[in-house]
């Protein structure tokens, strides 16, 4: 009787490109979750936050939900664009990122 050895190195090599394409986009997926619900206690307090870090040009560490996954941008707040329900903010490199009010997740000083 003849043993099979089984070498995933050897298996990966030889996978067709969309195969492990394929493979990778399943594993995201299952590592996804579902958006954190905040209570009006974590809402007050993010906007209490947002608002003295503006006021004092503080640097801020914003959490925000997209697409599954929690995302982290450190800068500071440009502007609150109220209409958009959106952040305005420059992070540390200068870009600029617009975060949607309703994607929040934690806000803290940095």
């Amino acid at each position: 009787m003849s043993e099979v050895i089984h070498d995933k190195r050897w298996e990966q090599k030889f996978m067709l490109p969309e195969h492990r394409e394929a493979l990778l986009n399943r594993k995201q997926d299952v590592k996804k979750i579902e958006q954190p619900i905040l209570d009006e206690y974590q809402l007050e307090e993010m906007a209490r936050v947002i608002c003295e870090a503006m006021e004092y040009n503080s640097a801020l560490i914003i959490r925000f939900y997209r697409d599954g996954f929690i995302e982290e941008v450190a800068g500071r707040v440009q502007y609150i664009d109220e209409v958009k329900k959106k952040l305005h903010m420059k992070d540390l490199k200068g870009d600029t990122s617009l975060i949607p009010f309703l994607s929040l997740v934690a806000v803290e000083t940095k």
